[in-house]
């Protein structure tokens, strides 16, 4: 049974009797360049099939060709489920001064505007979570002071409403409940969160049901890290790293394995995608990064670096995009403001688009984005 609607372009004919004449023919002469949809009848010696060219990379696809009925339509069914058309980076610091500043950048335009302090507190190396309507900013300051990567800071969390644009008003149930430095916050969509580590000692894991907007604690253990964590996400999977280790977290069951390191450091953020892979750096800790390791989600294997549009930076604040994503603001050997626009499909970018960067103060590294239809 078909889980996506199929729509059939070229190659079909239909006959007097009203009957579909597909195109036909051996595996050899199927058409290298089709179109999403294309039909074709495969004959052999053994039999005939049906095929649909989707172009997915899948375990039974044939490049970009799937038996039609039996095709994994999940990535298709995953990228759309949502369509991102705007990101929010909140947070940040500068001089060891944090900011409660918000901004939206419009993925249509590339433009970026300060929509205000929209934060209860301000939030320095800020990790956070969203549904499809807030943005999460936990482990946020309540005293406003500026605290580094591996100090236990607090268990409050502050949130934004994205639809509004209003500071989100603030309930218990939002707070962890151990207070956590820069944590790895793994997401199952708008769905899930899970908040790990935060802090070298700090191991107990937290999840957020992002749906009814609560937090509860959970016995579940996972490494830590002497410079804090950061994550990545699949669909089903969630990928996890310091600068000592990698886990990956298995959603369906709440399970961590001990992994690869997926990335250089936890100051070296990683980058998720609807589209099959997710990236990590490569070298540096809190600037020196470079390059980008690119992981392929279904055979969890490094498919090759690739160059950053800005270099010699970490700490960066990465959205999540349909076709693309953003870096906005990021560590350079200074808290800046400089940004990137990065395609999923070429693995490349494009840095400092003109209105792109957030400019509220003068640099904001180290904070969090979260995104919205």
């Amino acid at each position: 049974m078909l889980a996506e609607t199929v729509v059939v372009s070229g190659s079909v004919k239909v006959a007097n009797n009203g009957q579909l004449i597909l195109a036909r023919g051996a595996r050899a002469n199927r058409p290298s360049n089709a179109d999403t949809g294309s039909l074709w009848l495969e004959t052999s010696e053994s039999g005939s099939v049906v095929m649909v060219y989707t172009g997915v990379n899948a375990e039974n696809a044939d490049s970009g060709w799937e038996v039609l009925g039996t095709q994994d339509t999940s990535r298709v069914a995953f990228k759309y489920r949502d369509v991102i058309n705007y990101a929010y980076v909140a947070g940040g610091y500068k001089n060891a001064s944090p900011w409660k500043t918000v901004h939206r950048t419009v993925a249509a335009t590339d433009q970026t505007t300060n929509v205000g302090d929209l934060l209860d507190y301000p939030s320095s190396y800020s990790v956070g979570a969203c549904n499809k309507r807030i943005l999460f900013m936990f482990s946020v300051n309540t005293d406003g002071a500026w605290r580094g990567p591996q100090e236990v800071v607090d268990t409050y969390t502050s949130a934004v409403n994205m639809i509004t644009e209003t500071n989100y008003a603030h309930q218990n149930k939002f707070d962890l409940a151990n207070a956590r430095g820069q944590a790895g916050v793994p997401f199952q969509e708008t769905l899930n969160c899970w908040i790990c580590g935060g802090g070298s000692s700090v191991t107990v894991v937290e999840k957020m049901n992002l749906t009814n907007e609560s937090m509860f604690t959970r016995t579940w253990v996972t490494n830590a890290s002497s410079l804090g964590l950061s994550a990545f996400s699949d669909e089903d999977f969630g990928y996890l790293y310091g600068s000592e280790n990698g886990q990956k977290l298995i959603f369906a069951t709440d399970t961590f394995q001990n992994k690869t390191q997926w990335g250089a450091s936890g100051q070296q953020k990683g980058i998720s995608s609807k589209v099959g892979k997710g990236y990590a750096g490569n070298e540096g800790t809190y600037n020196g990064g470079y390059n980008l390791r690119r992981w392929h989600y279904a055979t969890e294997s490094n498919i090759g670096n690739v160059a950053k549009p800005y270099g010699n930076c970490g700490e960066e604040n990465f959205s999540m995009g349909q076709d693309w994503q953003y870096m906005l603001g990021n560590y350079d050997g200074a808290q800046n403001n400089e940004s990137w626009k990065f395609y999923y499909a070429t693995d490349s970018g494009t840095s400092n688009v003109a209105g792109l960067k957030p400019y509220a103060h003068d640099g904001q590294s180290s904070g969090h984005c979260g995104w919205k239809n």
